[in-house]
């Protein structure tokens, strides 16, 4: 197997770095002047190891999907057989709501879908949490749900849903850490269970 080159090394270790950079300045805001600065680095450095600044805000949105599914693996090993996987799942999403900001760089790629390539990364994005909450949801309602429920599709698209919401709220100090946490969960068992008889 070959081994990663050293720009691929250099990437992964100053990504952390440019995502919350652009997490917390948006796309717009953050200069690559900027960008090099958090790093540590000259902007030469940057643009030996991406085209551009567009190329490093891509690669910032790939980096919020790997780095919360990182965070869900390490849950869901942790998960024994009897255990529903997509509970934890939430419970995990409802007491990370707005955890470390990195979800902003999804609003600001929002205002950024004229550009061809932050529109694609921001589809991948949401098709690859889709296909794996789907997924989850899916094993839990083999081995738990027997209700008459939305089908796993919509489930998992409402879920996805709520989650981008209570992040909106976070931001906009709409209700407590608590309160979020609580709502969210109630709403998403009952679109993932149905409601009780």
């Amino acid at each position: 197997m070959p081994r990663p080159s050293k720009a691929d090394e250099r990437r992964k270790e100053l990504l952390p770095l440019v995502a919350r950079a652009f997490s917390e300045l948006g796309y717009r805001r953050a200069t690559t002047a900027e960008l090099a600065a958090r790093c540590g680095v000259q902007e030469n450095v940057l643009y030996r190891l991406w085209p551009d600044k567009k190329a490093m805000f891509v690669a910032a949105i790939e980096f919020l999907f790997w780095k919360r599914m990182e965070k869900w693996n390490s849950v869901l090993e942790e998960t024994s057989p009897k255990e529903s996987r997509v509970s934890r799942l939430i419970e995990l999403t409802g007491k990370n709501l707005g955890e470390q900001g990195l979800y902003q760089i999804i609003f600001a790629a929002l205002s950024e879908t004229d550009e061809p390539d932050v529109k694609q990364a921001l589809q991948r994005l949401y098709r690859r949490y889709h296909d794996r909450v789907k997924t989850e949801i899916s094993r839990h309602r083999e081995q738990l749900c027997d209700q008459d429920v939305a089908n796993d599709d919509d489930t998992a698209w409402a879920l996805i849903g709520l989650a981008a919401f209570m992040n909106i709220a976070h931001d906009l100090e709409l209700m407590s850490s608590r309160k979020r946490e609580q709502l969210f969960s109630t709403i998403a068992y009952l679109v993932l269970n149905g409601a009780p008889n």
